[in-house]
């Protein structure tokens, strides 16, 4: 029977497992309690269903733990009412003589796939690869669909804009062989055309759909007549430019009668926040996929995720955003005011004497010193961050409990943080004084 998947209800994240570098080391030292942690976070957020990068390389090398720990993988988070969409292929790199995907398609010794692309006749080993796949979790019941293959407009053919043989191009405005683009593209395309057709006729009872890098290529790809779904990938820095996006993945969806997801979202190094962006995808009623749910080790850890693996989070406004509720920035927005009760005045008194009695020496006993400047930061620490008023990246907090955590710290430094807190406070509380 066919599964039936209401898409505009996905709120989905794509996950690797912290600890591993990048998706050949999650598959090669996959940790069973460390995905079932994991899935219970998800859980918590009531995040409904995951995306996996899985890894053809490790497969080549260990087909039977492969396949074990993805269906492992499967099992886990639909213990946890977590789906799994799958992404069958991270790059089309399965001739014995294509080196493997290793990082940014500059890197050097990197070379771009020429082989598989051309030779239609090596094909097979990818379609093994998926009889495989499906052999293994095909019939799990936590398995929503099939992504076909990762942004393969970007992915494998990224170096092969320039020369037929390119000498790893450092200059971007060298100008590129928009012929050879335009070749190479279409052969990208050629094989992804291929794999949902024989993913199609191998598995009737899930959809199938292509995770391109934007909703403008699904068209020109010439896919959108062979998917189930029209997924595509939003990381644009505006609400406008977000807005231009989801209206085209809307009109998309009317002329093929098809649902419309974006699988891949949010980046804090292209000014896109997760607030925003799920509040424009709900707006639109379009399924969502966040980059990514775990805080790891990965190079994207900087810019993407949101749980630290002890449960922590890089920032409560994004699980607010995942239950729904977002920051009010209207004109009815209330700005808070922490001196209404004069806290402020009273932590100003307390300061004040805390100091001077760190500056006492006659005779007096100052054991206790930094603890006691420590104390005041925090209650001057607390004011300013529960008016917003101080950044967040590294909260004074965080400071305080780092100074905490520290032997024989030095008072004069603690006096020092205590004074420039006050500062900031009484700046931001408009006292004069």
């Amino acid at each position: 029977m066919k599964k039936t998947v209401d898409y505009q209800k996905l709120r989905g994240f794509n996950y690797t497992q912290p600890d591993a570098a990048n998706d050949r080391v999650f598959w090669a030292e996959y940790h069973h309690d460390i995905v079932d942690r994991d899935m219970g976070y998800a859980e918590r957020l009531h995040l409904n269903s995951a995306r996996i990068f899985l890894s053809y390389d490790f497969y080549k090398e260990n087909p039977d733990r492969f396949l074990a720990n993805v269906k492992d993988f499967v099992q886990t988070a639909w213990k946890h009412g977590i789906s799994t969409n799958p992404i069958i292929f991270m790059g089309f790199r399965f001739r014995e003589d294509e080196l493997p995907w290793s990082g940014f398609m500059l890197e050097a010794g990197l070379k771009p796939i020429y082989k598989t692309l051309e030779d239609p006749s090596c094909w097979y080993i990818g379609e093994k690869y998926f009889d495989d796949l499906y052999e293994a979790i095909g019939h799990e019941e936590g398995l929503l669909f099939w992504d076909i293959a990762n942004e393969p407009g970007y992915t494998d053919n990224f170096v092969t804009w320039y020369d037929e043989e390119p000498s790893y191009v450092q200059d971007y405005q060298e100008r590129p062989n928009m012929e050879l683009l335009r070749y190479r593209q279409e052969k990208t395309w050629e094989i992804v055309r291929h794999f949902c057709r024989y993913v199609k006729s191998k598995d009737q009872e899930h959809d199938i759909g292509v995770g391109n890098i934007f909703i403008f290529e699904t068209e020109p790809s010439r896919t959108t007549e062979l998917v189930d779904v029209i997924v595509f990938h939003d990381y644009f820095p505006t609400r406008k430019r977000m807005r231009d996006a989801l209206e085209y993945a809307k009109k998309m969806g009317e002329k093929y009668g098809k649902p419309v997801l974006d699988n891949e979202m949010c980046c804090l190094a292209r000014a896109n926040p997760y607030d925003m962006s799920i509040e424009m995808h709900d707006e639109y009623q379009i399924g969502w996929y966040l980059f990514e749910l775990m805080i790891g080790k990965d190079m994207w850890s900087r810019v993407h995720g949101v749980v630290y693996p002890d449960g922590t989070v890089r920032d409560p406004s994004i699980v607010a955003a995942i239950g729904g509720f977002f920051r009010n920035r209207s004109e009815t927005a209330i700005r808070s005011d922490v001196n209404q009760e004069d806290y402020v005045k009273r932590v100003s008194i307390l300061a004040e004497r805390t100091l001077h009695a760190a500056r006492q020496n006659k005779g007096s006993d100052h054991s206790q010193d930094v603890e006691n400047l420590l104390e005041v930061c925090e209650y001057a620490a607390n004011l300013l961050e529960a008016g917003e008023l101080v950044p967040m990246a590294y909260p004074p907090t965080a400071k305080i409990a780092a100074y905490r955590r520290q032997q024989n710290v030095d008072a004069m430094e603690i006096e020092d943080y205590l004074t420039e807190l006050m500062g900031t406070l009484k700046k931001a509380c408009h006292i004069i004084e």
